[in-house]
């Protein structure tokens, strides 16, 4: 077990990172790497700073005694890793998810959120083109046009066909011949 003096230890705290990733902290201006399975002793105000930090991650702590509970410790700061990295890709997926949908491009994951998808099985959404979806989107549109243009031209020839059916009616009554002025007034013979 390395001990690591960012401060003057009065009693010092025992980090440990059960995890199978290291973790690059930094307090007090000082920077290190907690590796995969290391245990290290620092001060109790920088050792609580950093399991705030990093709890989330899998980081935990042992005190005196914890030896016989060490394993357990140990799986419950596994599952929290696990957790965070589920959440990772998650949010990952759902931001692209948002982006897509808002017609904005596509985010690209980091080397680190792959390593997190392909640890855990989980997918990372594909790559997605806004113009693809635009296209889609305008091919229904095209589709719809051409039914109203059949609907209209259906229209149209019902139209015509009643004009001249009435015409071909009025056509068949005798005039009645009106004179100029009043509209009532009508022709005698």
């Amino acid at each position: 077990m390395g001990f690591m003096n960012l401060a003057p230890v009065t009693a010092g705290l025992v980090l440990w990172n059960p995890t199978n990733e290291d973790f690059d902290m930094q307090y007090s201006g000082v920077s290190f790497t907690l590796k995969s399975g290391e245990k290290r002793e620092i001060e109790i105000s920088a050792g609580k700073h950093l399991l705030n930090a990093f709890g989330p991650r899998g980081l935990t702590s042992l005190k005196y005694g914890d030896e016989a509970n060490e394993e357990r410790i140990g799986r419950d700061a596994i599952d929290r890793n696990i957790e965070f990295k589920k959440r990772q890709v998650v949010n990952y997926n759902q931001q692209n998810e948002s982006r897509k949908h808002m017609n904005l491009g596509y985010l690209p994951p980091s080397d680190i959120m792959r390593r997190y998808s392909k640890e855990l099985g989980l997918k990372l959404l594909e790559p997605y083109s806004v113009r693809d979806e635009e296209r889609a989107g305008i091919a229904d549109t095209r589709r719809e046009n051409e039914e109203l243009r059949n609907e209209i031209s259906e229209l149209r020839e019902m139209m015509k066909s009643l004009i001249r059916s009435r015409e071909d009616d009025h056509q068949d009554k005798p005039q009645e011949s009106r004179g100029p002025g009043n509209p009532n007034w009508k022709k005698r013979e």
